[in-house]
């Protein structure tokens, strides 16, 4: 049986794979394509993005924490959630075609049609790679992303070297998307057994009564994650949405580490929990743990960070460098909060989720409406800050609620934290590549310091080398 550290060197290079097709082809098409065309194309992936939870509708979250209920006879659940699912698929073809053949025009509305149907597609890979997850099948998670990876490579190589347009360019995603779905279907063996053995009316209804939580959970968090980019393309144009997309594509690259803990740790915590065990301890840990990664990377985003905008784009996307600062913060909050969410899934108190995504989303439209159209992208990207913690700090009331023996503001947290609030300052300050270096150094001593306090590093040891789930 695979271990914990085994799951996460698949998922590690699962989550490079998702960096590269999410983040890194799309920096590149920044150099290639017409920033107007970028923006476009951002866009399209934003509402892709939004598409794909909405006809998700929370099945993929759900089936982690269903699996080990239904594990003995979990075919009938499988075949049943899949009929709902194209149900919902369908539902969201028809209402989202509906907000963008109404609000845009031209190719906005053709990239956003087809961008519409690749997440339909990909809402059912999402579903696979779940279960692959749940089921200990990490290296099947890994080949998914693989297939993925390499249509993306050919769609990118084509458009370069036959000089495509942007509506061709979108096709193929399509099509890559649709061989992902294709590959996920033929490596799970319940997917090929005939449906009319498994449709039961009274699991449809029961498993339907149960996702609502699942649904709306996934729906409003994404939604309070992405529709600042929506209300961008509305009140603006293609410009400044690739001027945001930009920082964003950076920031989902650094997000994809906080999300390769939580792919192998949530199925990990679900079983823990199912079996009754107490998870305080090991859940604090965790959250330190995340700590380190997610101030981490805002300390090395914000120290190298004209580095790595002139390296990754031109010189039109400079003026964007405005944004890393709340967003980088961001990236912290959003990585921590991971753990309390997955914590409040595998309780059952999804429903608690679902209230601190909704009071999220409507701090996040309400705030978007007033001031994106006064003040532009940096209002945007500071509203995501206020947003996010005000789901942090939600999160941790509901959390502590359930488990009320975690203890994440304890020395180490304040210690962190401040040392990063001093690295941040100097290096604003004095702004030199040496004193970067030499506070890169200080950070490293930080974290060591931490690690060897508690018992830290030796639980870490501990966690990675026990079984995973099953």
């Amino acid at each position: 049986m695979s271990t914990i550290s085994k799951n996460i060197f698949s998922s590690l290079f699962s989550s490079i794979l998702q960096l590269y097709t999410g983040s890194v082809v799309f920096i590149l098409l920044a150099k290639l394509m017409h920033v107007e065309d970028f923006g476009i194309l951002s866009f399209g992936f934003s509402l892709a993005s939004i598409a794909t939870v909405v006809s998700d509708f929370g099945f993929s979250l759900m089936v982690i924490k269903d699996y080990p209920i239904y594990k003995n006879d979990f075919r009938p659940y499988f075949f049943n959630s899949v009929i709902i699912k194209i149900l919902f698929g369908l539902l969201t073809f028809f209402f989202i075609s509906i907000y963008v053949v109404s609000i845009y025009d031209g190719s906005w509305v053709y990239v956003g049609l087809i961008y519409c149907v690749f997440a339909i597609f990909g809402s059912f890979v999402t579903y696979f790679q779940a279960l692959f997850k749940v089921q200990n099948n990490f290296n099947k998670f890994l080949k998914s992303g693989a297939v993925y990876a390499f249509f993306i490579s050919l769609s990118v190589f084509f458009y370069w070297y036959l000089s495509l347009d942007l509506k061709t360019l979108v096709v193929l995603f399509l099509a890559s998307r649709l061989f992902q779905l294709l590959y996920c279907i033929l490596i799970n063996k319940i997917s090929l057994i005939p449906f009319n053995r498994y449709i039961e009316l009274n699991i449809l209804k029961r498993i339907l009564i149960k996702s609502w939580s699942y649904g709306a959970h996934t729906i409003l968090g994404i939604l309070y994650f992405m529709v600042d980019t929506q209300i961008i393309s509305i009140y603006f144009g293609g410009k400044e949405v690739a001027l945001y997309q930009s920082i964003f594509r950076i920031i989902l690259i650094f997000l994809v580490f906080s999300e390769l803990i939580t792919n192998v740790f949530l199925p990990y915590l679900s079983y823990k929990f199912y079996k009754k065990e107490d998870i305080s301890e090991l859940s604090s840990k965790i959250f330190l743990y995340l700590l380190i990664i997610g101030l981490s990377l805002f300390l090395f985003f914000n120290t190298f960070k004209s580095f790595i905008l002139s390296t990754l784009y031109n010189d039109n996307y400079l003026e964007a460098g405005i944004l890393v600062l709340p967003l980088s913060v961001v990236v912290v909050i959003r990585t921590v909060s991971s753990l309390l969410g997955n914590l409040m899934t595998v309780s059952n108190n999804q429903s608690n989720r679902v209230i601190a995504v909704c009071v999220s989303l409507f701090f996040s439209i309400s705030l978007n409406l007033i001031f994106t159209p006064l003040y532009g992208i940096i209002a945007a990207a500071w509203i995501n800050v206020i947003v996010h913690f005000v789901l942090f700090f939600l999160y941790l009331f509901y959390t502590k609620k359930e488990f009320q023996r975690i203890n994440i503001f304890n020395e180490h947290f304040f210690f962190l934290i401040l040392g990063a609030m001093c690295i941040y300052i100097c290096q604003q300050l004095f702004n030199q590549y040496v004193v970067d270096f030499a506070l890169v150094g200080i950070w490293i001593l930080i974290i060591f310091l931490v690690m060897k306090s508690n018992q830290n590093y030796n639980y870490l040891k501990c966690i990675l080398n026990e079984n995973g789930v099953g």
